[in-house]
């Protein structure tokens, strides 16, 4: 069947998107693009298109589309694994160096969250004449979001994960928002830069790459994980999103499992061995500068998680999230805390930092079963149907028959046609739940009772 020339107007968009910026077709659905030609083009979408074709990413048309696709979300310390693998294996191996400059690239720096977290961790963790020796450059393609990170100017929910003395040592106060302090802010250059061009300059010491991309197209991957092995220095480091790994030509980078995730290096020889390098976990690090002004290190008031709970079955979300940040600020490893923070998230529709708080959990406590079973959720809303059904498998193995997570994989089965598979796990369930009372949740990320469940299995059973 011909398609239509609205299809083929779509179809020549989505093309021009993956060979000019790399994001797959997954990340840009066709209602979503359709729905941006009819705004963006004033009714002229072929001379929209026309008009991308023929300049460059920089151009109004060029931002219009990014702002309307690469929305991210972001906020101050969001990659603490990252920063404290940093503080203790990293920069202490980058300044052994007999270079004069150590060049860190922050690609994908989106308004400069992680950025001026990053800045801060040096600022915290070196001295002056190590800083010195330190370029710290930030990289995007939104120059409004670039022009939003030159500013420095941000809103509470940019510090959602932050204790108040961090907030009140590195910003000022103004009447629009906190503003980043003028000694963190000369520490970093920022800079337009597209990622399938490469890197800014060369070589690099560390990139850091967070969750950009999961959602490029093969081969986008593949070139700039090509750039990023060209860019670094030999015994350069390579930093990925929690939830990513090096996708391509694995075998020649020197890999290095740390407690809660992997990072890459690149060998100095060619020589080096491409097995895995371990680390043990750390010992306990030094309190921050920012840490140090706080006096209460005490616990969290006991019932404070129990709160939390009962106001996310409410649906009191901004209470819920008020009442998790209090518990965090105090005790940052509170894995079940960081589980229901996910839940939140992925329930405003933030999933990029619902899948970062699943994986901080986890972090914690790898058999937290909730934890996989919201990444399970994740995948599947975006479509990962492989990769949620191993995460939901994970979910059964860290609890028995856990009721969420057997209800989903269950349904999952008889969509591929799977009703042994399906009555199995859905069997299992019922078993575990046989004498728990009908009245009591299944779960502390979710509202349903032993009964909703029983009902729900006991109709999937007799449908089949």
């Amino acid at each position: 069947m011909q398609s239509s020339p609205r299809q083929h107007l779509l179809s020549r968009l989505n093309a021009l998107i993956e060979q000019r910026v790399g994001l797959a077709r997954s990340a840009t659905s066709d209602a979503n693009l359709e729905a941006l030609l009819e705004t963006a083009s004033g009714g002229s979408p072929g001379a929209f298109i026309r008009a991308l074709e023929s300049t460059t990413e920089q151009s109004p048309q060029w931002q219009q589309l990014l702002r309307a696709l690469m929305i991210g979300e972001t906020y101050f310390l969001r990659n603490r694994v990252h920063l404290n693998w940093l503080r203790q294996i990293i920069l202490p191996q980058l300044l052994h160096h007999d270079s004069a400059s150590i060049t860190i690239w922050s690609a994908g720096c989106a308004t400069g969250e992680e950025l001026y977290s990053l800045a801060v961790t040096l600022h915290e963790s070196l001295s002056d004449a190590q800083r010195r020796r330190i370029r710290l450059i930030g990289t995007d393609l939104n120059l409004q979001a670039l022009e939003a990170a030159k500013r420095g100017l941000y809103r509470p929910w940019s510090f959602r994960h932050t204790e108040a003395t961090f907030q009140q040592y590195y910003f000022d106060v103004s009447e629009h928002g906190l503003l980043i302090k003028p000694f963190i802010r000369q520490m970093v250059t920022l800079l337009p830069r597209n990622l399938l061009a490469g890197a800014p300059v060369n070589p690099v010491d560390l990139i850091i790459c967070a969750n950009v991309l999961l959602y490029f197209t093969e081969d986008s991957i593949r070139r700039v994980e090509d750039a990023f092995f060209e860019a670094l220095r030999p015994g350069g480091w390579l930093l990925l999103g929690q939830a990513e790994a090096i996708r391509f030509a694995r075998d020649r980078w020197q890999v290095h499992l740390f407690p809660g995730g992997v990072a890459y290096q690149k060998p100095v020889t060619s020589a080096a061995s491409s097995s895995a390098i371990y680390h043990a976990p750390p010992p306990a690090t030094a309190v921050t500068r920012h840490q140090n002004i706080a006096a209460a290190t005490e616990n969290a008031p006991a019932g404070l998680y129990a709160d939390a709970v009962r106001a996310v079955r409410q649906r009191d979300y901004p209470e819920a999230e008020r009442l998790l940040r209090r518990i965090l600020s105090l005790t940052p490893d509170d894995g079940p805390a960081h589980v229901l923070m996910s839940c939140i998230l992925a329930n405003e529709g933030h999933f990029d930092d619902a899948q970062a708080e699943a994986d901080m959990a986890l972090t914690v406590n790898p058999l937290l079963a909730d934890a996989h079973f919201l990444k399970g959720a994740l995948y599947l809303d975006m479509r990962q149907i492989s990769a949620a059904q191993d995460a939901l498998r994970s979910a059964l193995y860290c609890q028995r028959a856990h009721p969420l997570a057997s209800m989903v994989l269950g349904n999952l089965y008889m969509s591929e046609n799977k009703p042994e598979q399906a009555r199995r796990v859905w069997n299992a369930a019922l078993a575990e739940l046989e004498d728990s009372p009908a009245d009591q949740f299944v779960s502390e990320i979710s509202d349903l009772t032993v009964a909703h469940v029983r009902e729900f299995l006991l109709g999937q059973l007799s449908n089949d």
